[in-house]
């Protein structure tokens, strides 16, 4: 029984144009070679390196990509700071005290905060629902101006590249879609995060301590 099943998952996968019997152990039994390696890459449960790729390894492939991102944010958020003329007001590595008035933002580690930033601006933002090249982007404008100019900066992007979005702050199903069939770069995305940066400096004039570094983060990321 299970040289039928193995030989069938072979006509399927693995592009061979002679027949192969395989015994029990997955051993070819004319040329004496061990086949049920080919089998698995072409099921996907090995690499290319003949190591086994397991769910728990492809979870952390998952969690790496989170992980990677989120040095970059925290970097650019920087530890504590109170400064009555930051908007944010009360942050430690970028976690607010007026968004998150239950946390002690003053003594919150670094592991606390990746763990706000992964439930809270990740997950719930959903960053994954968006091609991969503006998961660190769309992330980091969510952290930095709120989910709702997140989007509303994406959704202008979209527009801009002959999108009928209307311009609302939802990631909703028709945002989504939009974002994946316009194909829309991440330079147009930074470009028009850019733009937000400087309207708000237009509007709020105190607010220019703060613009050349939101510009050069705009530019890094």
């Amino acid at each position: 029984m299970i040289n039928s099943i193995i030989n069938f998952l072979k006509s399927l996968f693995i592009k061979d144009t002679k027949f192969r019997v395989v015994d029990d152990a997955g051993v070819d039994i004319e040329t004496g070679k061990y086949v049920g390696d080919d089998i698995a890459k072409a099921l996907g449960h090995m690499d290319e390196n003949g190591e086994f790729i397991t769910e728990i390894q492809e979870e952390k492939e998952e969690m790496s990509k989170f992980d990677e991102i989120i040095e970059v944010v925290l970097e650019h958020e920087g530890g504590y700071v109170n400064d009555p003329k930051d908007p944010g007001g009360e942050t430690n590595f970028g976690i607010a005290k007026r968004s998150h008035p239950d946390v002690d933002i003053k003594n919150l580690t670094k592991e606390g905060a990746k763990e706000i930033y992964k439930e809270v601006y990740w997950d719930k933002n959903k960053v994954e629902s968006l091609p991969e090249n503006l998961w660190h982007i769309y992330f980091d404008m969510c952290v930095n101006q709120g989910k709702s100019r997140a989007v509303k900066i994406i959704q202008r992007a979209v527009n801009g590249k002959g999108g009928s979005l209307t311009v609302d702050g939802g990631m909703g199903p028709m945002t989504i879609a939009a974002i994946g069939k316009s194909r829309v770069e991440l330079d147009r995305v930074r470009a028009y995060r850019v733009k937000y940066y400087a309207d708000l400096v237009t509007k709020k004039p105190d607010l220019e301590r703060f613009y050349f570094g939101w510009f050069k983060r705009a530019l890094e990321v």
